[in-house]
């Protein structure tokens, strides 16, 4: 029986929280940084997972609301951060009254939503007229992992082709979502760090829950990941690093 996004997400929780939070923390510090958060802003963090820029928006007196929908990573992120409200919530449905916020944030969440435009416009809905949006998606698809494992997927059959956007798309669909001022640009160098071949297994099994390899059998996700580690670049300090990339949006409410 297959399963939604949001129950994936809960049951790797704990194996992203060891594995991609770590690496997404550098994203969500300058996504809150391009956010130009100020003093009382009211803040919304949508798709907060374990609640990495939720935490770095708080001070100066800010409200900041965590959502996420899988229940999982909210579990995790009110055992790790104090002082934000987290509640579960679809980020394409928020059950919040029109211009309610004077920002809003996401690290790479908005990937995962079936209609980003329809998504972003729900998110202009709850952000006050001059508030302000910051975000980040993983991408380019040329500096995600399938710029090493692309061979592999080919031959296993996943398909990842114009999965990932580009900032050109991206700015697009916020204009035509009716964001204004739209800046988007790309950070190649991003890259998902790992300390070992056992931490590279447990990401793998987070990717292993997602909706292109959801047919395989456990045999052939262990067959996979035998053939993608010996082709995952090691760093000087020996860890594995498998390139993410990362594409950053702002803008403002009309």
């Amino acid at each position: 029986m297959s399963i939604t996004p949001a129950e994936r997400f809960s049951q790797t929780a704990a194996g992203y929280a060891a594995t991609m939070a770590p690496s997404l923390r550098p994203v969500a510090a300058e996504v809150v940084r391009r956010a130009g958060l100020t003093a009382g802003d009211r803040v919304l963090d949508l798709g907060t997972g374990t609640g990495n820029a939720a935490a770095m928006a708080t001070a100066e007196g800010r409200t900041v609301i965590g959502v996420d929908a899988a229940p999982g990573m909210l579990e995790i992120a009110r055992g790790q951060v104090s002082d934000v409200e987290f509640v579960e919530m679809d980020f394409g449905a928020l059950a919040f009254a029109d211009a309610s916020f004077d920002v809003l944030i996401s690290v790479h969440a908005l990937l995962f939503a079936t209609d980003r435009g329809a998504v972003l416009r729900e998110w202009v809905r709850v952000t006050r007229p001059e508030g302000r949006l910051s975000l980040s998606v993983p991408g380019p698809g040329e500096v995600t992992p399938s710029a090493i494992y692309g061979d592999v997927y080919d031959r296993c059959g996943i398909e990842y082709r114009g999965h990932y956007p580009t900032p050109e798309s991206m700015a697009e669909l916020a204009i035509d979502a009716g964001w204004a001022d739209v800046k988007a640009d790309a950070d190649p160098d991003t890259a998902i760090v790992l300390p070992d071949a056992g931490a590279f297994r447990v990401w793998r099994e987070i990717g292993s829950r997602g909706a292109a390899t959801a047919d395989f059998t456990p045999e052939q996700h262990r067959a996979l990941t035998d053939e993608m580690l010996p082709l995952t670049p090691i760093d000087a300090d020996g860890r594995l690093r498998i390139p993410f990339g990362t594409i950053y949006l702002a803008a403002v409410a009309p």
